[in-house]
Order: structure tokens, then sequence, then C-alpha cells
């Protein structure tokens, strides 16, 4: 059966070539589209129509946006200077600029976001420009955390004006450091009990100035600060050595932290120096205390400890007790003579009684400087 269509208008056909491109084959929508542009070109739409960005662009007119205002007005972002160039700033410095915003255009302009760079805080910054008006965003760059060296911070500012959706703006430095330090930085892997350790750091002035060293900071627990003054020329400036000391008794666990060293050098007034590392004890269990909640028993189950020392002298495991009722012996097993050993604890639903148990594993060892290691232990037997 052949059936007939009437075409109302050029606009009914441009419908009919744009469903061909659901159901032919690429062959024919070409056709149908070759067939309804003439038309199309010459034949306005229909009154109450809007042309869609399709139908603009084959009539030869530039493509309407998706989100074009309306009334055809739009925001317009000026950035008077959009790259500051500090110049030369001493590192203890704290840095401060504003970045004029203005808006030329004829509707708001909205600030979407702001992305800055790492070690820059951001103080101020608008939301919205009106028409004809002017905002500032300022940042702040404390050039302390960063090395020195010359910095390039950078911020893109995120906007909805559609010629400028985004922007960088930029602000470049040349961090100085009068006063330098060598190494400048302390890092330590140590374990409790251990010879302690001593990084030195030696201060000098970069332009030949003289300068005292007035106070530093107070180091992390178990690090010592001392400083001596160093004249290697008696005509020269002087210089300065610091001396970082970690104890042989430190407290377990990470070493960081920032020490400030306070001179007064006529154009520098601090030197950092970052400080890193960790203190390991002589020995550690693993895991250090067991809570098992509530525990139904329907066969032996067993939990084993990992007991490693950290220390340069081998450490033995002497022997094992505890003082759960109900629970068989812990037994003892050799991974690494004198480093590393598992100690497992047995539950026996033949020994053990039902309900809340309470105890401590206690594992004796033949260090002078940890002879004993204590795990708690808890939970209810079902």
């Amino acid at each position: 059966m052949v059936r007939s269509f009437r075409l109302r208008s050029p606009w009914h056909l441009e419908s009919l070539a744009l469903a061909a491109c659901r159901r032919f084959a690429p062959g024919a929508v070409a056709a149908a589209v070759a067939m309804a542009s003439p038309l199309l070109a010459q034949t306005p739409p229909p009154a109450g129509t809007a042309p869609t960005a399709a139908t603009a662009t084959a009539a030869g007119a530039p493509a309407i946006p998706a989100a074009a205002n309306p009334t055809g007005k739009k925001p317009q972002l000026v950035v008077d200077e959009r790259v500051f160039e500090a110049g030369p700033v001493a590192r203890d410095q704290v840095l401060d600029h504003t970045f004029k915003l203005r808006n030329t255009g004829d509707a708001p302009l909205n600030i979407l976001g702001v992305t800055s760079a790492e070690n820059t805080e951001l103080l101020t910054h608008p939301t919205v420009i009106a028409p004809g008006g002017s905002e500032e965003l300022r940042i702040r760059v404390p050039l302390l955390n960063d090395k020195p060296v010359a910095l390039l911070k950078q911020l893109e500012l995120h906007t909805d004006d559609p010629a400028t959706p985004s922007i960088i703006l930029e602000l470049r430095v040349m961090s100085t450091e009068y006063v330098g330090v060598r190494p400048g930085y302390a890092r330590w892997i140590s374990v409790q009990h251990e010879k302690p350790g001593t990084i030195s750091q030696h201060l000098a002035a970069t332009d030949g100035q003289n300068f005292d060293v007035l106070k530093t900071t107070s180091p992390p627990a178990g690090v010592t600060a001392v400083i001596t003054q160093v004249k290697k020329d008696p005509a020269g400036p002087k210089e300065w050595n610091l001396d970082l000391t970690l104890s042989d008794n430190p407290p377990v666990g990470p070493i960081e932290g920032t020490l400030l060293i306070y001179i007064n050098h006529p154009k520098q007034s601090i030197v950092p120096i970052p400080l890193s590392g960790f203190v390991r004890p002589v020995l550690a269990v693993t895991p250090p205390s067991l809570s098992v909640g509530d525990l139904t028993l329907a066969a032996k189950q067993s939990q084993a400890f990992l007991v490693k020392a950290f220390s340069t002298q081998a450490v033995h495991i002497t022997s094992v007790e505890h003082d759960l009722k109900g629970f068989p012996q812990a037994t003892i097993e050799t991974r690494t003579d004198g480093h590393e050993y598992k100690v497992r604890l047995e539950f026996d639903p033949a020994t053990m009684p039902k309900g809340p148990f309470k105890g401590t594993l206690k594992i004796h060892t033949d260090s002078k400087n940890m002879p004993l290691l204590t795990v708690p232990i808890d939970g209810t037997i079902r």
C-alpha cells in the first residue's frame, strides 16, 4: 500500500528530514536534508516559532547559544593587572596582593569559583560584580611555606562571562634567602634507646652582612637545639652552627614540625628548618590490644600476635603467660630469630567458661630496655 503525504510547509519538511535521522540510512538522511535546505533558506518560520540552532545555521545566520540571555545583555570581565611582578622578597615575609576586577558589560557578572595555588591564602573575593562596577580579589602568600626560589602563584577565576569563562591571574615573586642554612632540614629514622643522632646546620649571610642568632622556637619532644658562633675569618661576618640532637629516649611516633631561628639580619628575621622522621620502639606487638566482642565458639579458634624487634641488637622472647581463666597456654613461634616472633593464643570451647572475660597477655623478653610487653584482652563467650 502506498501512502501519500501533504507537506504543509518547508518547516514540516524539516521535521521529516530530522525524523529520517532516526529511521533510515545515512544516504536517505542526506537526501532529505538536501531537499529541505533550499526551501528553509528562503522561507521564514511560522509566526511565534523561535528558530533552533540548526535552522539558524541552515539560513546562514550564526547559531543562538542555548543559554543566551533573552535580553541580549551580558557581563564582561576586565582585569587591570593579570600578572603582578613582586620581584625579590625575603623568604620570611608574607606577601599580600590585590587584583582589581571590573565588569564593563551590561549584565551582572557572577564569580562562579576561584582555584588557588598551593601555599596561597584566598582572603577575599567577590561573588557578583554589578554592571559598570568593580571589586577586589585579595590573596596572601606566606613565603616561609615555600623554598627560596622563583615562585609562580596562579589563580584561576571562573565566571559567567561568555567571552571569558575562565581567566588566569599570576603573582610572580623571587623568594630570596639573605641568610642561608645548610643542609636546611633535619630528618631522623631512629629506635628508642639507640645512640642519639646529631644533625648540624650552618648559617651564613649570602650578602656579607653581620647578624646574630637571637633565639629559636621549641623543637619537638626528644630534640634539643644548641647554637654556637663560628668565625672562620676574623675580618669577615659572623657565621653560626646549630646542632639538632635526638635524645636516646625520645617518644615513639613521628617527628614533625618546623624549627624557626630568629636573627637580626637587616633584610631577614627568620630562618626555617623543617624537621621530620620517625622513632620506633625497641619492640612492638601487633595488635597491641584485643577486644573480641561477643564470640560464639563451636570449635577451637586462635589469635596470633606478631612481635617484632626494631633495635639493632637481637631481642628474644623468653616466655609468655596470661591471666585469662579457661584459656590454654599461649605458644611462641620463631619467624626470624632475635627479630620476629608470633605468639598464638587459643580459644577452646572445651575449657573456657561462657560469659565475659578480661585479662592480660604478658610477653617476656631478654631486652633490658623493654623486658615486658603487655596486651589487654577482653570479650564475651556465648
